[in-house]
């Protein structure tokens, strides 16, 4: 189960990045496919509009599927908009790209807690959950100068779709090691 905590931990990571990463490309989006910085905010807005509203299904899910299934599916579905992303010709393309990366991150850091409780006790739960918390932020940093340096060295379009792959693995590693 470690390797499916790790997991679980990892797709926070990208979850966090997701959330924090449009600034950096403002620039080049704006070069390249016209999209100001309005059309990022509404974007970044979208995404957070998609998470929240997926709430309520993931809880549901995670009760009647487990978060095995429940988080790679969804995981999946942030890797096809990231996929997305990276083909993005305009900002309503970016717009639904956020769409699916926020629906898609929705269930991790719940999965995460679902597993928590069910199988820690109750006295380790807080530090399980902010040791998680802690970890995740790290997707912030990521999305920051890392994200602008690999930018720099390779083209957005070339980035994004790395981390279209690399979520995808991750929601593979998922699927794979975590249980329900």
């Amino acid at each position: 189960m470690r390797a499916g905590i790790a997991a679980l931990i990892a797709g926070y990571v990208l979850s966090q990045f997701y959330r924090a990463f449009l600034a950096v490309l403002t620039g080049d989006l704006a070069r390249d496919i016209g999209a100001d910085p309005g059309d990022l905010a509404i974007s970044s807005g979208l995404w957070f509009l998609a998470f929240a509203l997926m709430q309520i299904p993931v809880g549901e899910a995670l009760d009647r599927v487990g978060p095995r299934l429940t988080t790679a599916v969804l995981l999946t579905v942030a890797a096809a908009g990231a996929a997305v992303f990276a083909m993005a010709d305009s900002a309503g393309d970016v717009h639904l790209a956020m769409i699916l990366i926020g629906a898609g991150c929705s269930p991790v850091l719940m999965a995460s807690y679902f597993i928590f409780a069910r199988i820690y006790s109750p006295a380790v739960f807080g530090t399980l959950a902010g040791a998680v918390v802690g970890a995740g932020s790290l997707g912030n940093i990521l999305g920051a100068a890392p994200l602008a340096a690999l930018v720099a060295a390779t083209g957005w379009r070339a980035a994004l779709t790395g981390l279209a792959v690399v979520t995808l693995g991750v929601a593979a590693v998922i699927l794979a090691f975590v249980r329900d």
